[in-house]
């Protein structure tokens, strides 16, 4: 009986803890939101509150360029070990331009990982891995 009960203790915990992601404490970004709050004339730090720091910064013809990117997976597409045969993968773009402090643009886009590999743009190595 003691034995029975540690298996079942430890099935708790382990399910417990696949459930809450490991504990982990990381910062969630939902570009796909989050873009929404950026509009024409606010500021780059009004930016930096609402997606926090770009991935990638570029110098455009008016300014400055900030790229954010998100790699999103399907439940089934975490699943350890078999994940990358199941379920889907996207790739959230968007791109914010700026003339001095001010938004002039800002564009959202998701691809399929196809489509993201026709666009010629490369994700920076910290997005490739897992989000």
């Amino acid at each position: 009986m003691k034995i029975r009960s540690k298996i079942i203790l430890f099935l708790f915990l382990a399910t417990l803890v696949i459930a809450t992601g490991g504990c982990s404490r990381k910062n969630v970004r939902h570009l796909a939101s989050d873009v929404c709050m950026i509009s024409k004339g606010i500021s780059q730090q009004e930016v930096l509150t609402y997606l926090g720091p770009p991935d990638e910064r570029k110098a455009g013809e008016t300014g400055e360029i900030w790229i954010y990117y998100q790699v999103k997976k399907s439940t089934l597409r975490k699943t350890p070990f078999i994940g990358d045969n199941l379920g889907t993968e996207d790739v959230e773009m968007a791109t914010i331009q700026f003339v001095g402090d001010q938004v002039i643009t800002c564009v959202y886009r998701s691809f399929t990982p196809e489509e993201f590999q026709k666009s010629g743009v490369t994700l920076p190595s910290n997005e490739s891995g897992n989000k």
